[in-house]
């Protein structure tokens, strides 16, 4: 199984209480259990296409909270990497457009936290994703160079009164939803506390609910009919 190299570190998460920020949480509290470090901070965000930002930020609000809670983590007071509510400007942006921004403001989020690690836990591949190859791959370079870029431009500016740099690092953004699976059942990751759980009405909810649900159901039953099989908590 592929595990994808986390940060020993204390790091920011940008998180948008997902499968991919749970299994960020999980990685975070392991890695700071065995490295003594500080306990990772969670950045409240969203980086999908919608158009109903209101209410998946009240789905993606508390399900943030219990992620943290399970982990041991913290959460920014008062901070978010949220797209702009205003309907005008959210329309007139690009997604890609909408992420950068996101990712630049993370960045100077942490830099003024002391921390110099930022995780964004973005995965191109969806379960309801029909994308080709092609495009896949190609969103996963798009995505790589505007975390690498955000990080640089971040750092520039905050290299004009202190020669600190920033890194954000993007752990799952090629996994497949196999690769992605098999990582959530290694961990043993609650998925009752992501954002789709309680909010069934949203787009894309009900799809990643069933995915999920049936996903996980059919890896527990492998798991159970391999003895010598163990799992990692």
């Amino acid at each position: 199984m592929i595990v994808p190299r986390f940060t020993q570190e204390q790091c920011v998460i940008i998180s948008d209480s997902s499968v991919e920020s749970l299994v960020a949480c999980a990685m975070a509290s392991e890695q700071q259990q065995l490295s003594a470090t500080q306990a990772s901070i969670l950045l409240p965000a969203w980086w999908e296409c919608t158009q109903e930002i209101d209410l998946m930020i009240s789905a993606v609000d508390p399900a943030i909270v219990r992620q943290a809670s399970v982990y041991g983590l913290d959460i920014f007071p008062n901070e978010s990497v949220y797209p702009p509510e205003d309907t005008q400007t959210l329309d007139a942006s690009s997604i890609g457009s909408l992420q950068s921004r996101m990712l630049l403001q993370a960045a100077q989020i942490a830099l003024k936290a002391g921390i110099r690690k930022v995780v964004w836990p973005i995965r191109v591949m969806r379960p309801e994703s029909q994308q080709s190859i092609e495009e896949l791959v190609d969103q996963v370079g798009y995505a790589i160079d505007r975390a690498i870029l955000a990080s640089r431009l971040a750092s520039i500016d905050a290299n004009e009164t202190t020669a600190v740099e920033v890194i954000i690092e993007t752990p799952f953004v090629d996994l497949t939803n196999q690769q992605m699976l098999d990582l959530a059942t290694d961990l043993a990751i609650p998925l009752e506390t992501c954002w789709w759980q309680g909010a069934r009405t949203l787009p894309n909810a009900q799809e990643r609910l069933s995915y999920w649900s049936k996903a996980s159901t059919q890896s527990s039953a492998l798991i159970e009919s391999k003895p010598n099989a163990q799992t990692r908590v």
